[in-house]
This record gives C-alpha cells, structure tokens and sequence, in this order.
C-alpha cells in the first residue's frame, strides 16, 4: 500500500521503526527578528547551506517560549498528516500504533546527519547517493494523534527490558558459542545499552482512550 489511507478497513497494528525519521525537515534558526530557514545554495560549483531572511513563522511561535536566539529547531510536515491518518484509522477501528526511533520529545538543535557506506559524512558531500536522517519530534506526533491516548516516551532500552529481552536472549545463548554467542550478546548490548541505542532510541505507543497501554509501556 502506498499510503495509510489506502489501507482495508479494519484494525491497525502497527510498528514504525526508523520509519519518521527518514522523512524530509526544515531546520530553522531563531533570530532576534524571527526564524531564518536553513536552506540549501549553490557555491563555488558546489552545494553549500545558506540562511533566509529573519521572519515570523506561525507554526513556531510556541517555541518562543522556550528558545533563544542561536536555537535550532526542526519541523517535519510531512509527518503530521500521515500521523492523522494513523490516529484516525486506529480511533475508528482499533488497534495500536508502537513507533521507535532516534529522537527526543521536543525538537531541538541540528540533528541533520548522513551515512554512506557505514560511516558519517558532510550532509551535502554526496546527496542521493547517502542515507539522510534526522531525529524525531515525539511531541509533533503526539499532537497529531489526538483521538488517541500516547504512552510516556520511553528509551529504547528501558523498553526491550521491560518485556524480557534478556532473559530471551539467554534462552538463545544455550544453544550458541564461539563467534556466534559473541555476535548475539553484542546485539543484545547494542540494542539496550546506554552508551548505545539504549537511550539514542525512544519509543512511544498511540492506542484508544478506551484501551490500556501495550506491554512495556508505562501509562
């Protein structure tokens, strides 16, 4: 299906992992004068980063409240209607929507990045040929779901816990050594630790007002 709202009708459950963050931002810049946007020029033969004219900006003025100057806060649109469509959907007909992903609650300076060939690099060094990404803004999802109730965010890690993926992963381990139970307590250490995508990954799930939250999620 190309799209949520091509989907049968009927109860969705859904898990969005890495899926948001993949969608296209705006960045901006908070100036006395307002906000300029980051945008992208040409420069010498090649693709550099320029700033607009300081303006007023409507879909950020609550930020002001909690910015200054120098801040950088990213927007994603194309986010909200397909966060609406989920809502929707999930509202009319059931059904849970569980979304984990680098971010945090409240968009907050440049988390622009791109990855080719396993290693970081200049966003516009190689543009179509990288994996560009952003962190998430769970809070902008959350406004757009609002026929829904939302869980806490919850780190990734903290998550994985709660629903035993140590003790699974010791289940696995008995059967497993050498290279291969090396290999599977580094993913399990990758996926829970602190230091790695314990913390940098949140989760956050949408279900109905009429429902409980779903396993591993605080209310």
């Amino acid at each position: 299906h190309a799209s949520v709202d091509k989907l049968p009708a009927g109860p969705l459950f859904l898990v969005a992992n890495e899926f948001f963050d993949a969608l296209p931002i705006r960045q901006f810049s908070r100036d006395e004068a307002g906000w300029r946007e980051h945008q992208i020029i040409e420069h010498a033969g090649a693709l550099a980063f320029a700033l607009s004219a300081p303006a007023p900006l409507a879909v950020l003025e609550h930020r002001l409240v909690d910015t200054r100057p120098g801040d950088i806060v990213e927007i994603r649109p194309a986010a909200t209607p397909i966060m609406a469509g989920i809502a929707d959907r999930i509202a009319r007909h059931g059904g849970v929507a569980v979304i984990l992903d680098y971010g945090n609650w409240r968009s907050r300076g440049d988390t622009l990045q791109a990855v080719r060939q396993h290693k970081a690099e200049p966003v516009l060094a190689h543009p179509g040929q990288a994996d560009i990404t952003a962190h998430v803004d769970f809070e902008a999802l959350a406004s757009a779901s609002a026929p829904l109730s939302h869980t806490a965010l919850t780190d990734q890690g903290i998550l994985l816990e709660r629903l035993g993926i140590h003790q699974r992963a010791a289940v696995l381990a008995r059967n497993l050594q050498g290279k291969a139970l090396e290999n599977h307590e580094t993913a399990v250490q990758r996926l829970t630790d602190a230091t790695q995508m314990g913390t940098l990954f949140k989760a956050i799930a949408f279900h109905p007002r009429t429902a409980s939250s779903p396993p591993g999620f605080a209310p």
